[in-house]
């Protein structure tokens, strides 16, 4: 039999309704002092032996009360508003004006998962008519008066335990229906498109202006380690000269000219980019500040070649976001050693941006323009953290982009995959409100977009270095 983790658990919320004041101070005797409490431990030796020792830790209770009927029902409605709902009531039959029966009646239609006692010492109602008037029974159960310690512990700890497993039943089987629901759309969504033609990574993009790659891109294919570098010129011997120069460490790419190699940029998502300025003249320097401006490959480093050294040039240049400014005649030794290091310096970037394990987007973007990228992303993922069937797919239709662009461009910015970033922010969250809430470590998982428990706990782990159950303790 497996025990009710309490440990994990928010002090359950009580509510005592009674004209009685002296029915109270008993109440809050038993529920309230969780500390040594002689006439309870009488009553659980008696119960159970006095050699038993409790292996369990005991339940801990919110209590509040309500002098009269009205004014426990107004305490339920008052708890709904505040998301902090009753667990279990005592409610007393006799009281003056609503009686207990009204007010059970009264509660019921504001919350009906309350689980509800009636504290009783005359036999007012038969059971056959509390059925018959209250339309329920599964959530009500009788105290006879006077009542022993150990009733009121034993009724508040199970009806307690109770709600909390009826309310995760109930939110597994509300995710149940979407899952079932939301993967039969995409089913159908996936029979629609399967005829549709899909674009091969690696050849060329017809109507795009994207020439077919040279030895080095006809192999390409989407899981390949290779950095991709995309040439953009109307120079194709020059374009030829350097695809041979640097295609024995990268995979390339080309096009012929500014508007097609804009859409091969975005197409593709490369690594890096060169582009003949001396070819496309002034348009060389407007591709260069569209591609800087552009969400999907604002990334991109930009290697520019042009025809002098004037000043005016090079500020132009670097006002448009070139990385690298180079003159001709092009020496291809020095080209290739600039490529090496800007794609060298990225990557040490990345090493440093996994150190840090951070999902800050000004503490892991390498520009203004990366930054604010992220911090579309965090803000989306954070609107749909609770639906775990929110994925990259998404993720990428939010951002108008294609599963390809959104991969590209994560590994360009923050060296690591959506799939990773996403889930470090469902882990973030989950930290926040096992250290700030009153939310259980189940509700959490839930709440965060989670629906394996078992996977949820073994990834905190290894994020956090403790179980969730662990982590509120760990982190004061």
């Amino acid at each position: 039999m497996t025990n009710f983790a309490w440990e994990d658990a928010a002090p359950s919320r009580v509510l005592i309704v009674d004209d009685n004041p002296t029915v109270h101070d008993a109440f809050d005797e038993i529920l309230r002092h969780q500390g040594a409490n002689q006439k309870l431990e009488q009553g659980e030796a008696l119960m159970f032996g006095s050699s038993v020792e409790s292996r369990v830790p005991k339940p801990t209770y919110q209590v509040d009360h309500a002098l009269s009927g009205a004014e426990g029902v107004e305490k339920v409605r008052k708890s709904l508003e505040l998301a902090a709902p009753y667990q279990v009531a005592f409610v007393d039959i006799r009281m003056p004006g609503m009686d207990g029966v009204e007010t059970i009646e009264r509660m019921w239609k504001l919350d009906g998962k309350v689980q509800m006692v009636i504290c009783t010492a005359y036999a007012d109602y038969r059971w056959e008519d509390l059925a018959k008037r209250l339309d329920q029974i599964d959530r009500l159960l009788v105290l006879k008066k006077p009542f022993h310690n150990i009733e009121v512990m034993q009724l508040a700890s199970t009806l307690s335990v109770k709600w909390q497993l009826a309310r995760r039943a109930e939110m597994k089987l509300e995710q149940a229906i979407t899952l079932v629901s939301r993967r039969t759309q995409k089913l159908l969504e996936m029979q629609r498109r399967e005829n549709l033609q899909r674009p091969e990574i690696g050849r060329a993009v017809h109507g795009s202006g994207v020439t077919e790659a040279r030895a080095a891109v006809a192999g390409t294919a989407e899981g390949s380690e290779l950095p991709v570098i995309l040439l953009i010129g109307e120079d194709g011997e020059l374009l030829s000269q350097i695809a041979k120069a640097v295609s024995s460490d990268y995979s390339i790419c080309d096009a012929t000219g500014p508007a097609q190699g804009l859409n091969a940029a975005k197409e593709n998502v490369p690594d890096l980019i060169v582009v003949d300025g001396c070819s496309l003249g002034d348009a060389g320097i407007k591709l260069c500040r569209g591609l800087n401006a552009d969400q999907i490959t604002s990334h991109i480093p930009v290697i520019l070649l042009a025809a002098d050294h004037a000043d005016e040039t090079q500020v132009r240049a670097l006002e448009a976001g070139v990385s690298e400014f180079l003159v001709k005649p092009l020496r291809l030794p020095v080209l290739k050693a600039r490529v090496d290091n800007l794609l060298e310096e990225r990557r040490k970037l990345h090493e440093y941006f996994q150190q840090l394990q951070s999902v800050y987007p000004r503490e892991i973007a390498g520009s203004q323009m990366d930054a604010e990228f992220l911090r579309r992303v965090v803000e989306i993922v954070e609107r749909n953290i609770a639906d775990y069937e929110f994925d990259v797919e998404k993720l990428a239709r939010n951002l108008a982009m294609s599963r390809r662009q959104l991969f590209r461009k994560f590994k360009a910015v923050a060296g690591c995959t959506p799939n990773g970033f996403v889930r470090d922010i469902r882990l973030r969250r989950a930290a926040q409100l096992l250290r700030e809430s009153r939310m259980t470590v189940s509700e959490i998982i839930y709440a965060v977009g989670f629906s394996d428990p078992k996977y949820f706990r073994n990834i905190f782990r290894e994020r956090f270095g403790v179980l969730p159950g662990e982590y509120g303790n760990s982190a004061d």
